[in-house]
């Protein structure tokens, strides 16, 4: 089975997603570093083996922050040393999502949305861990 890249779904989908959708700069700049990200269109190194002299050339990498090809080994490292500051005890894992309806908002005005969701979402937590019954 072949391993599906997001440069793939990328190269397939994104023009007619941008026909139907406004994208920013940054999007659309991320968006371009990942399509590019190994193919050469960002260049090419060159390795060898000191043994047997075979060389092979590799296309770089667009360093984006946002790459899932780039940042994979920065974000296993980063979890392999958060793991290593867990208590020994049971954990929640809570996720907090906002309508779609709101994404709009989101891509113009995120500091006053998520500071809003954050407000609701502690309320919400300091109510539930108030109630007894889920003590």
């Amino acid at each position: 089975m072949k391993t599906i890249h997001l440069a793939d779904i990328l190269n397939q989908g994104l023009a007619h997603y941008q026909q139907v959708h406004k994208m920013s700069v940054q999007q659309r700049r991320v968006c371009d570093h990942i399509q590019s990200c190994r193919t050469g269109e960002l260049g090419y190194q060159n390795w060898q083996c000191d043994e047997c002299g075979h060389q092979t050339q590799i296309g770089c990498s667009c360093r984006d922050r946002h790459c899932p090809r780039c940042q994979s080994k920065t974000t296993e490292d980063w979890v392999h040393k958060q793991s290593d500051n867990l208590l020994p005890c049971t954990y929640f894992h809570l996720v907090f999502t906002l309508p779609h309806e709101l994404n709009l908002i989101a891509q113009y005005n995120p500091k006053t949305l998520y500071q809003s969701l954050f407000k609701a979402v502690w309320q919400t937590l300091n109510k539930f861990a108030s109630n007894r019954k889920h003590g």
